[in-house]
């Protein structure tokens, strides 16, 4: 006897959508899964945490938002502290990684009164844990749904921007290599049991823009782009650019153009059927970061890595942190401390799996002479 298909009301919308329009590109099942307005995973749930879907690196120890306002920190006293900063944040999640990034600050007053906070965030309930939780924060604040309102909002002062675990959220496009070329996957209804399901478009698409070295990719391969990953790149480079600034952005994914299916679904800590519960549970693709850095270096400016986390956080000293923190700690304390560097920085845990990259644009659109804190090797 087959089993009961569970229907979310997304999903019941999703079927019915699909049935009467025919099959949708995975993008916009990703978008509809993610932030329809009703029913949407971030319009409707809390994801982060111990009670939430997953854990990010914000929440494993407050060490990795003290170190990310360390970097900024850095980079704009080699700017000549700047009187006026935009600080904005994509995705802040639960505010972890803001409230950290500003009280280690507190050893820069000058830095502090420089900054104007932007939020982009998409989800209405994590928007009331947000202010709230920054409520007694001296500087101003705002809230933006998209990147681009953000972006004109933060005009005119040199721009920090912040990104973790933004961009792995993204929507994608996927295509597959056929006899006649490449096909894009779509989400279709399986007629058999009322279910959602990957299915091919009939027809090869006609003009893609795929990797150079993946265009001659083994029959049946599946490549991913996101469309509006490389859209906001542009936009982030170009503002930055324009402004003055800098970027750090933090992720899991690649840095090479290859084959393959990275897209995965996530609820209550374990892996999920990407179509068993859409609206309930987080939808995430990996970060080619290889692409994000051809774009920074289109805009004409310096990409800085990638280089995996752990080598990232070792640099900016968070092994020097961890001592300085067990010194008043407690045992129990010293011993959660000491899993949380070995959760961040260890290659079996999150230390090679994320990545980060960066860029610094000055007066005169020239940082090279500028030596950043945290990439001391160079790019992977």
């Amino acid at each position: 006897m087959m089993s009961e298909i569970k229907m979310t009301p997304l999903k019941q919308h999703l079927i019915k959508l699909i049935k009467l329009h025919g099959p949708i590109p995975i993008s916009s099942y990703m978008t509809e899964a993610l932030t329809n307005p009703k029913h949407g995973y971030y319009v409707t749930q809390n994801p982060f945490g111990v009670k939430g879907d997953f854990i990010t690196a914000p929440d494993v120890s407050q060490m990795f938002g003290e170190l990310i306002g360390l970097w900024f920190a850095d980079v704009w006293l080699k700017m000549n502290k700047p009187q006026k900063i935009f600080l904005l944040e994509l995705g802040p999640g639960n505010g972890s990684l803001m409230k950290d990034f500003m009280r280690v600050l507190k050893v820069l007053p000058e830095f502090v009164e420089a900054i104007e906070i932007h939020f982009v965030e998409a989800s209405p309930q994590l928007i009331e844990i947000q202010k709230d939780k920054f409520k007694n924060f001296p500087c101003k604040k705002y809230w933006h749904e998209t990147v681009k309102s953000a972006l004109n909002a933060t005009v005119g002062a040199p721009t920090y921007i912040i990104a973790n675990e933004f961009f792995d959220a993204l929507p994608i496009r996927q295509f597959q290599k056929g006899i006649l070329g490449w096909h894009e996957r779509m989400v279709g209804v399986d007629k058999e049991n009322e279910d959602l399901k990957t299915m091919l478009a009939p027809f090869a698409v006609a003009e893609v823009t795929l990797p150079e070295g993946l265009r001659d990719a083994e029959l049946h391969s599946v490549i991913e782009v996101s469309p509006m990953a490389e859209y906001l790149m542009v936009e982030i480079c170009n503002h930055i650019k324009t402004n003055q600034g800098a970027a750090l952005i933090i992720d899991y994914g690649y840095t090479k153009h290859r084959t393959g299916e990275t897209l995965q679904g996530v609820e209550d800590h374990k892996y999920a059927n990407i179509y068993q519960n859409p609206g309930q549970a987080d939808l995430s693709a990996h970060v080619n970061f290889c692409k994000l850095c051809e774009i920074i270096e289109k805009i004409d400016l310096k990409p800085l890595g990638p280089i995996f986390q752990g080598k990232f956080l070792e640099y900016m000293g968070i092994e020097e942190r961890v001592k300085s923190l067990t010194k008043s700690a407690t045992p129990e304390q010293a011993s959660d401390l000491l899993k949380s560097l070995s959760r961040l920085v260890a290659p079996d845990e999150m230390g090679t799996l994320f990545k980060v990259i960066a860029m610094v644009s000055t007066a005169d659109n020239d940082a090279d002479e500028i030596e950043i804190a945290g990439f001391n090797d160079g790019p992977l």
